[in-house]
C-alpha cells in the first residue's frame, strides 16, 4: 500500500467512462430504464450517468447496510419507491466487491417483477467476490487498494473528491482528516483545531 496518496482516475478520465457506461445503457434499453443508486457511494456516479444516458429513465436509491456483526447478510435501510414491476431496472454501484450486496438487490428487485435487472459498476473487485454476480456494465477493474473519492469515504470523509485516488488506510487510523491536505490542497475543508474541525 503506498503512503502517499495517488490518483487512480483523474475527472477526465471518470467523465470519459461514465459516458461510456451511460451509451451502453441507453444502447441496451431503448424503451427506457429504471436508475436505481445505492447510496451513500454511489452518488456521484448516478448523478453524472443520468446525464450521460440518452433514452427516457426514472432514477431511484436505496440504501443498505450489513446487519450488526455480519459482514454477509444486508438490510434494507432506505427502500425505492419506484413500482418496478415489467421494467428493465439497472442498479448502480460505486464498487462491486463481494457481490453479496448487489446479488440481495438484484432477487429483491426480481421478486418485485422487474422485467430484467442488470447491474452497473464504476469500480470491479473480481478478486473480493463471494457470490457470483453478472456484471453487465463495468467502468473498470479495480486495484487492490484503499481507494476515496467520486462518492467513495473513508468514515465519511473524501466523497467529494472529483477523482479517485489510493490512499493509505494506515494513515487514516485515528485521524480521518489525516489526509487533507494532501487530497485537496492548501484549502482543505476542515480545519483541525480545539474543536476537533
Amino acid at each position: 500500500m503506498t503512503e502517499a496518496p495517488r490518483a487512480i482516475l483523474e475527472p477526465a478520465a471518470l467523465a470519459q467512462v461514465v459516458r461510456r457506461l451511460g451509451g451502453e445503457i441507453s444502447d441496451d434499453h431503448p424503451e427506457g430504464v429504471v436508475v436505481v443508486g445505492v447510496l451513500k457511494g454511489g452518488v456521484c456516479l448516478v448523478a453524472d450517468l443520468l446525464r450521460a444516458v440518452t433514452v427516457p429513465c426514472v432514477v431511484d436509491f436505496l440504501a443498505l447496510s450489513p446487519y450488526a456483526g455480519e459482514q454477509t447478510r444486508v438490510r434494507v435501510l432506505k427502500d425505492v419507491n419506484v413500482d418496478v414491476r415489467g421494467l428493465d431496472v439497472v442498479l448502480v454501484e460505486d464498487v462491486v466487491d463481494t457481490g453479496l450486496s448487489a446479488h440481495y438487490v438484484v432477487g429483491l428487485l426480481e421478486a418485485r417483477g422487474a422485467r430484467r435487472v442488470h447491474v452497473c459498476t464504476l469500480l470491479d473487485r473480481p478478486t473480493h467476490r463471494i457470490v457470483p454476480v453478472p456484471l453487465a456494465y463495468v467502468g473498470l477493474e479495480a486495484p487492490d487498494e484503499f481507494l476515496v473519492g467520486y462518492g467513495l469515504d473513508a468514515a465519511e470523509r473524501y466523497r467529494n473528491l472529483p477523482g479517485i485516488h489510493a490512499v493509505d488506510p494506515a494513515r487514516l487510523q485515528g485521524d480521518r482528516q489525516a489526509l487533507e491536505r494532501e487530497l485537496y490542497g492548501a484549502t482543505a475543508p476542515y480545519r483541525t483545531g480545539s474543536s476537533g474541525r
